[in-house]
């Protein structure tokens, strides 16, 4: 089973705090009117809800359901976070995650999208199991962080701050989103050919270094694979060649720095990865049918217009 939210609105936050467990108490039998999510951070808390048994350990987050009874199972020794939230838009979905090929376009997507402009994500509704474990992620410290922040938000009580908790939460289980994507392709590596990692790994790259000078032997270099076999893998994958991919993100910066800042042209061509003048107006011509100082041109003259509109 796992649960999709829409990450587009903000999880109303009723509590969130951290509680300590020991024996004889047993976690009480209950049907709670909201979500709640329990992160553990030590020793053993045995749950059952709805019929099927959890023995969360250290790491592991579990999603309470408001329409099943959940109870614990014995006593133990532990200690977890809790957030109790209630949202309008949540999914139960009872079949197995997203399959593997989905997981790859997922990630793959988003690595395309325009950072620049006012779209969201296409996948703006967060996917996550019920049951899973951040102990073998890197997510899990800044998971922990991020509700250690609400709950500080939670109790300073200023104005605001529910807004501001309910903020760090988002961004948790945002965070046990990503970790839940990365280990569902992770789970599945003995059927996923190695040329697919390298594809998101290189995906990237290039989104990191899109201004430095990258040739195919440097990629060779740095992803030990023959760069003609990784480009047709990449197209097959992508969409596009490497290249094409490449230019594509240095003129939608070189777009977003001509509109943005006053940068001389031959300074933002050079900024985002062009050494030579007439190359960068010679790609960007091709990618946008226009020249740089074309544009330059358009983005003043809509920004003149805005000012007479507003005067």
């Amino acid at each position: 089973m796992y649960y999709e939210m829409k990450g587009t609105i903000l999880p109303q936050i009723r509590l969130v705090d951290m509680a300590v467990l020991e024996p004889p108490y047993i976690h009480r039998k209950r049907q709670a009117d909201e979500y709640i999510i329990y992160i553990m951070t030590k020793g053993t808390l045995y749950l059952q809800e709805n019929g099927s048994n959890y023995e969360l350990k250290a790491g592991d987050v579990l999603m309470l359901d408001p329409d099943f009874v959940h109870q614990g199972l014995r006593a133990s020794s532990c200690e977890y976070y809790y957030i109790h939230f209630r949202h309008p838009e949540i999914i139960r979905r009872q079949e197995d995650m997203v399959d593997r090929r989905r997981c790859l376009n997922i990630r793959s997507e988003a690595l395309q999208e325009d950072s620049g402009s006012y779209e969201l994500y296409r996948p703006s509704w967060l996917q996550f199991p019920k049951c899973m474990s951040l102990r073998h992620g890197s997510s899990y410290l800044q998971v922990i962080k991020l509700i250690q922040e609400a709950m500080d938000h939670n109790r300073n009580k200023l104005e605001n701050y529910k807004l501001l908790s309910s903020l760090r939460i988002m961004e948790a289980l945002v965070e046990i989103a990503r970790e839940a994507l990365s280990s569902e392709i992770l789970r599945n590596t003995p059927v996923i050919s190695r040329s697919y990692h390298n594809i998101h790994a290189l995906l990237n790259y290039l989104n990191a270094n899109y201004q430095k000078e990258i040739s195919s032997k440097l990629i060779e270099e740095l992803f030990s694979c023959n760069f003609d076999y990784l480009n047709r893998v990449f197209k097959r994958s992508i969409g596009k060649t490497i290249f094409v991919y490449l230019n594509e993100i240095r003129i939608k910066h070189a777009k977003e720095f001509i509109a943005a800042t006053p940068m001389k042209l031959t300074a933002i061509g050079y900024r985002v990865g062009f050494q030579d003048e007439g190359y960068f107006n010679k790609v960007f011509k091709k990618y946008t049918g226009m020249t740089p100082g074309q544009y330059e041109k358009l983005t003043s003259r809509v920004e003149m217009d805005k000012d007479l509109a507003i005067s």
